[in-house]
């Protein structure tokens, strides 16, 4: 027998359903654009204090892609011992920690024989394994791999039409208080070839460091807020916009759904930085030469 309160389960149920039903197929229809934490942020929050900061930053794509077509005439697969678009010697390639990328310089992505350049010329390299006396190993202090500067490659040694950079060092003003940064993402930062210290403070600004963060809010599979006023939204750790969505795909092969990974924002980030003409304005950071 079908009883009064059974008929009220049964009506309980159902409307249970209709209600989470709907949010579950926005959620289907929506891969691109998940749910998660939107930044916290308050006026309060804001640096008062400033200071102006000195960094180091290696050339974009315009200087590198010089350099490319000197050494291998833009060849970026190119084989052999000095190989890549950039010529980078095997044993060069492996001491500034080339193999987190690829066994070889010809099969590194354009990006990543960059950020081994820049390595090379502008920022060292921080070995994990490499120490020079049996007192470092007991101290774990692995070797620091120096910065050796543009004339490694014999294309802008002896060709004066390649002159490189007069400087790498750049600054702008950044808060004092260590509370705006994000300490723990700067390993990524450096691994990248992005100013770790400007970046710290990026994440901090942007997301607050919360990797999961998208300024947006959707419903239905529609987006119904969004903190830009053009309708754009913005993900992940350093807040990418998603203007940049079809680069993003064309360029690494990733979603915006990789934007969440902290890993791939920030890679993503060096792309901007060194293939884009806005470099560290694309971020708002004034930067000027030091």
């Amino acid at each position: 027998m079908i009883t009064k309160s059974y008929l009220k389960l049964i009506g309980i149920i159902i409307t249970a359903s209709s209600i989470i039903l709907p949010t579950s197929l926005a959620s289907a229809r929506e891969p691109e654009a998940p749910k998660r934490n939107l930044p916290s942020i308050q006026k309060s929050e804001s640096p008062t204090k400033w200071a102006t900061v000195e960094f180091k930053m290696g050339p974009s794509i315009k200087y590198w892609d010089k350099v490319a077509k000197c050494e291998t005439n833009s060849d970026w697969q190119n084989g052999g011992n000095w190989s890549g678009g950039l010529g980078i010697a095997q044993t060069t390639w492996e001491g500034y920690g080339g193999l987190d990328f690829a066994s070889r310089p010809s099969q590194a992505t354009k990006l990543e024989q960059i950020v081994i350049a820049n390595r090379i010329a502008v920022f060292g390299y921080q070995t994990k394994n490499v120490y020079l006396t049996i007192e470092d190993r007991l101290k774990n202090k692995p070797f620091f791999r120096p910065s050796v500067s543009y004339y490694g490659w014999g294309c802008i040694k002896n060709n004066k039409y390649l002159k490189p950079p007069t400087s790498n060092l750049y600054s702008a003003k950044l808060p004092i208080d260590e509370q705006y940064y994000c300490p723990s993402y700067e390993p990524i930062f450096e691994k990248y070839s992005l100013p770790a210290k400007v970046f710290s403070y990026i994440a901090w600004r942007e997301s607050r460091c919360n990797p999961g963060a998208i300024n947006a809010i959707w419903e239905n599979g529609q987006i119904v807020w969004t903190l830009n006023k053009n309708g754009s939204y913005d993900s992940g750790l350093l807040q990418i916009n998603s203007s940049w969505f079809k680069t993003l795909k064309l360029q690494l092969g990733h979603t915006p759904q990789d934007l969440m990974d902290p890993t791939v924002n920030a890679l993503f980030a060096s792309w901007i930085l060194h293939f884009s003409s806005g470099r560290l304005s694309n971020w708002n950071i004034k930067a000027m030469p030091a």
